[in-house]
C-alpha cells in the first residue's frame, strides 16, 4: 500500500491551504465589485446589481476570515500531495464563487451556474447564456473570469506571499513546467507584467479597428486568455470585419504562445524564438491544417470559388481551436466531416506550455513525435550505440533522457484516456459518436467549440462530465489522478481491514 497517498495531510498544511484559499477568495471578491460599477453605469436591471454585491460579500467575508485566522501558516512547507490537492481544490472553490452572480440573478440554475463559471475560469468558452440577451455587468464578468483564469490563481499567491523554496511546487502543480528566471516569485511578477502589457496592446488594437471600449475590453480578455466567450450571438463573425478578425488572430496567437518565448523575444533574443521547437511545431501545425481545410472547402465549394474568403475562415478557425479560444468567424456546423476531423486533431495539440491555451501542448506533441522517430532509429543502429536525444527549446540545445521523456508520454496517455472515457459517457446520452467525441475533445482541450447539443436542456450527467473535463484540461491530469488514486487506495485499505477482521 502506498502510504504517500493514504497518509492524511498535516494540520499545519491544512491551515496553510486555508490561508491561501483566503487570498484567492479576497481577490475574487474584489473582482466581483467591478461589474457592480458596470451595472450602475449601463443601467442594468437591479437584480444584476444586487447579485454581484451579494456575491462579492460572500467571497470577501470568508476570505478575510481564512486569511487572518491562519496567516501564521503561510510559510508552511506543503508536500507535493498538499500542493496538488490545493491546486485541484482552489479551482473548484473559484468556480463556485464565480458562479454566484449567475445563480443569484436568476439567469441560471445551480449546476448550470457552476458549468458557466468553470467554463469561464478554465478559459473554455462553452456558454449557456444567449449572447443577444447578456447584460453589460454579466458580459463583463464572463470576460473577467476568463482573463483571471488565463493568468491562473496560483500566480497571485506566488506574488503576494514571500517565497523561498517552499511554494515553488505550487508553480508546477498548476501545470507550469518552465520559468523565465531562477526565482519563482520574480518569474510570476514578469508573467503578470507581460500579461498586462499584451492585454493593453489588445484593447488598443481593437479600438483602432473600430470597436468601442466595452467591446474592446471584453474581446481582448476573451482572446488573450484564449477563452472565447462572446457578447454577440455570431462571435467574431458578427462583425463581418477583416481588421477585427486580424486583431483577434494576433491576440489568440499571443495567448497561445509560450510566454517565456515572448519574453525572450521582447528582450531581443530573436534566435531563441524562431529556432524553438515549440514555435516551429505551432506554425507547421497551423500551415498544414489551414491548407488541408482550404483545399477541402474549395473542392466542395463551401464558400464558392473565392480562395481568399476560404483561406481566411480556415486560418481563423485553425488558430482559434489550436489556441483553445473557440471564437468563430463562420458557422462551422456546415463544414464537412473531414474539416471537423482536422479541427479535432488541432484541438488535441493545443498551444504553448506556459501559455493560456489548453490541449496536450505543442512541446509535448513535438516530443511525442520525436520519441517515435528516435525509437525508430534505434532499430537500425548497432546494439551498443548511443542515440542522443536533443531538442531546441528556450534558447538551449536540451539533451533528454528516457526518464525525462517518460512522464510526458504518461501525461499524453492519461489525457487521451480521460478523453475516451468522457466521450463514452456522453455518447450514452447523445447517441451520436461525432457529437460525443467533438464535445469531449473540446471540453478537455478548453476550447468551447462544439455541436449545438450542449445547452441548458442537456442531461445533468453530461454537464458534470464536461465540468470535470474543463477542470482537468486547465490544471492538468496529475491533481485529479492524485484524488482518484487516493480514493482507490483508501477503499482498498478499508476492504483489507474488513477482510483481516
Amino acid at each position: 500500500m502506498n502510504s504517500f497517498f493514504i497518509n492524511k495531510l498535516k494540520a499545519s498544511e491544512i491551515k496553510a491551504i486555508a490561508h491561501f484559499t483566503g487570498i484567492i477568495c479576497i481577490i475574487l471578491g474584489l473582482f466581483l465589485l467591478l461589474p457592480v460599477g458596470c451595472a450602475i453605469i449601463y443601467n442594468d436591471s437591479i437584480r444584476y446589481l444586487y447579485s454581484f454585491i451579494a456575491s462579492a460579500i460572500i467571497s470577501l467575508v470568508p476570505g478575510l476570515i481564512l486569511y487572518y485566522s491562519y496567516k501564521d501558516y503561510k510559510k508552511t512547507q506543503l508536500s507535493l500531495k498538499g500542493d496538488l490537492i490545493f491546486v485541484f481544490g482552489i479551482w473548484g472553490v473559484a468556480a463556485l464563487l464565480a458562479g454566484l452572480p449567475y445563480y443569484f440573478s436568476g439567469t441560471l440554475g445551480v449546476i448550470d451556474s457552476f458549468f458557466q463559471a468553470m467554463s469561464g475560469i478554465t478559459t473554455t468558452g462553452f456558454s449557456f447564456i444567449p449572447a443577444s440577451r447578456t447584460p453589460y455587468s454579466l458580459a463583463l464578468w464572463q470576460a473577467l473570469t476568463q482573463w483571471l483564469g488565463g493568468l491562473g490563481f496560483i500566480i497571485f499567491i506566488l506574488v503576494l506571499v514571500p517565497t523561498t523554496g517552499k511554494l515553488n511546487q505550487l508553480y508546477t502543480a498548476e501545470g507550469r513546467t518552465e520559468q523565465m528566471t531562477p526565482n519563482i516569485r520574480h518569474t510570476s511578477i514578469i508573467f503578470i507584467k507581460l500579461y498586462l502589457l499584451i492585454s493593453a496592446i489588445g484593447v488598443a488594437l481593437y479600438i483602432m479597428v473600430g470597436l468601442d471600449l466595452f467591446d474592446s475590453l471584453c474581446y481582448m480578455m476573451a482572446a488573450i486568455a484564449t477563452g472565447g466567450f462572446s457578447i454577440y450571438p455570431d462571435s467574431v463573425g458578427g462583425f463581418s470585419s477583416l481588421p477585427v478578425q486580424i486583431v483577434t488572430i494576433i491576440q489568440m496567437l499571443l495567448g497561445s504562445t509560450n510566454f517565456i518565448l515572448i519574453y525572450r523575444l521582447i528582450k531581443g533574443n530573436f534566435k531563441a524564438f524562431y529556432k524553438d521547437s515549440e514555435t516551429k511545431t505551432m506554425f507547421a501545425l497551423i500551415a498544414t491544417a489551414t491548407i488541408l481545410i482550404t483545399l477541402s472547402h474549395l473542392s466542395s465549394h463551401t464558400y464558392g470559388s473565392d480562395v481568399f474568403i476560404t483561406l481566411r475562415h480556415a486560418l481563423f478557425q485553425v488558430i482559434s481551436v489550436m489556441s483553445s479560444t473557440g471564437f468563430t468567424s463562420t458557422d462551422i456546423n456546415m463544414w464537412s466531416p473531414f474539416c471537423y476531423h482536422i479541427l479535432i486533431i488541432v484541438m488535441f495539440c493545443g498551444g504553448g506550455i506556459c501559455s493560456t491555451a489548453g490541449g496536450i501542448k505543442l512541446y509535448n506533441i513535438y516530443l511525442l513525435l520525436k520519441s517515435v522517430w528516435w525509437e525508430g532509429q534505434t532499430i537500425f543502429l548497432p546494439k551498443n550505440s548511443v542515440n542522443v536525444k536533443k531538442v531546441q527549446h528556450d534558447g538551449r540545445n536540451i539533451e533528454l533522457s528516457y526518464t525525462e521523456i517518460r512522464p510526458i508520454i504518461m501525461y499524453i496517455i492519461a489525457y487521451l484516456l480521460i478523453f475516451v472515457v468522457s466521450a463514452t459517457i456522453i455518447l450514452v446520452f447523445c447517441n451520436d459518436i461525432q457529437v460525443a467525441y467533438a464535445l469531449s475533445a473540446s471540453a478537455i482541450g478548453n476550447i468551447g467549440v462544439g455541436p449545438e447539443y450542449i445547452n441548458v436542456g442537456a442531461p445533468a450527467v453530461v454537464k458534470l462530465v464536461m465540468i470535470l473535463e474543463f477542470w482537468i484540461g486547465r490544471i492538468g491530469v496529475w491533481p485529479i489522478l492524485l484524488v482518484v488514486v487516493y480514493e482507490i487506495n483508501k477503499l482498498n485499505s478499508v476492504i483489507s481491514k474488513r477482510n483481516s477482521n
